[in-house]
């Protein structure tokens, strides 16, 4: 495919070569759809996996990523490679003679062709005795959600900005059974229509899907711009939801050019397009690891029994604020009780024949006497 006119690749990239535990950003020629949301950067990492997202750090990409494989894989052995090509409509990854860091017991070859999500396998022990104690074994993909929550100390003054709290939301998992994976297996997962692939007003309101309900956010261009959206709101651009209201808003079948003024691209949210072009470079030259910022305060993963754990974010917002306000009740009604009890002794004690004084006297006798 390489050899191939106009496309572009690598056959051995010198960063995923000779490594453990490394990854290296590429773009993407095409739109690729991953969830709905229009991916035009990914990374490859050397334990089997990509990454498909443009902000990187170790927590997203254990939940952002599409894995024909995912093992604790190093590229130290003979002969071992990772190879990619991109001809414009199509991404094929190859990580080919791979042999597991603690497991020495075969190569492994994994294809991954991300048009129909196409996994071949090539694995020379069943995929249920590999080990998970120091990498995770997955195959399948995954999505998630980073969201920012407001967090308010009662204790604190008024005027300190509220804390914030980042925490990445896994809404959707796709688990192949390891017992099912043998040599020459071939997996196709075929990709689903969802609400946030569409990109006008009038798509959004005439699509009919069989397991969405579409609405049209008319969200301002500071809540990330109109988008459509599931009647859940679970998608990467949730913040969004919520904080534009869609929940409610979201009820309103109208498409309105004055409620969408002002629209931004879809993945403003996440990152600056000149930023990403920074971080990823084209294949013909050298790829840089994305930067990892710092990592999130917690990972709320999937449920397989629950399908989804994610709580309402709304409501949680709401719990934080009425903690909040309940905590600064108690305070107000500490500080009272001791205020008055404070003036009843000063009264008490300088007016030793009143009842009030009569009772401060008895109490300071029987307590010291």
């Amino acid at each position: 495919m390489l050899e191939k006119p106009g496309t572009v690749g690598n056959k051995s990239h010198s960063s995923l070569s000779n490594s453990y535990r490394r990854a290296v950003a590429a773009k993407i020629q095409f739109d690729f759809p991953f969830y709905g949301h229009r991916m035009k950067n990914l990374t490859i990492a050397t334990g089997g996996f990509a990454y498909i997202g443009d902000q990187w750090h170790s927590w997203l990409a254990a939940t952002q990523y599409i894995a024909p494989l995912m093992a604790n894989f190093d590229t130290h052995g003979e002969n071992a490679t990772i190879m990619y090509a991109d001809d414009g409509e199509k991404f094929v990854m190859e990580w080919r003679n791979l042999q597991l860091r603690e497991q020495r017991s075969g190569k492994f070859l994994m294809h991954l062709l991300k048009l129909r999500l196409t996994f071949v396998n090539f694995v020379p022990i069943p995929v249920t005795n590999i080990s998970d104690s120091h990498h995770p074994v997955k195959i399948g993909m995954s999505d998630a959600y980073l969201f920012h929550h407001s967090v308010h100390n009662p204790l604190a003054p008024i005027s300190q900005p509220p804390s914030i709290k980042r925490v990445i939301y896994e809404y959707h998992r796709i688990e192949v059974k390891p017992s099912l994976i043998v040599s020459n297996t071939i997996v196709i997962l075929k990709a689903q229509p969802t609400c946030i692939q569409y990109q006008s007003c009038e798509e959004c309101s005439n699509a009919t899907l069989k397991h969405f309900n579409c609405s049209w956010c008319h969200s301002k261009a500071k809540h990330g711009g109109p988008f459509c959206s599931d009647q859940a709101g679970l998608h990467r651009r949730r913040q969004h939801w919520i904080e534009g209201n869609c929940k409610d808003n979201g009820k309103v079948t109208y498409c309105s050019a004055d409620e969408d003024f002002n629209e931004v691209d879809d993945e403003d949210d996440i990152q600056d397009a000149s930023e990403i072009a920074k971080q990823c470079v084209p294949f013909a030259g050298k790829t840089r690891v994305t930067a990892s910022p710092s990592e999130p305060d917690e990972v709320v993963a999937w449920d397989r029994e629950k399908k989804i754990k994610v709580p309402e974010v709304a409501k949680d917002s709401q719990d934080v604020l009425g903690r909040s306000n309940s905590g600064f009740v108690s305070i107000f009604i500490v500080v009272v009780g001791v205020i008055m009890l404070a003036s009843w002794a000063s009264y008490a004690y300088f007016n030793p024949h009143t009842p009030s004084g009569q009772l401060l006297i008895r109490v300071i006798f029987d307590f010291f006497f």
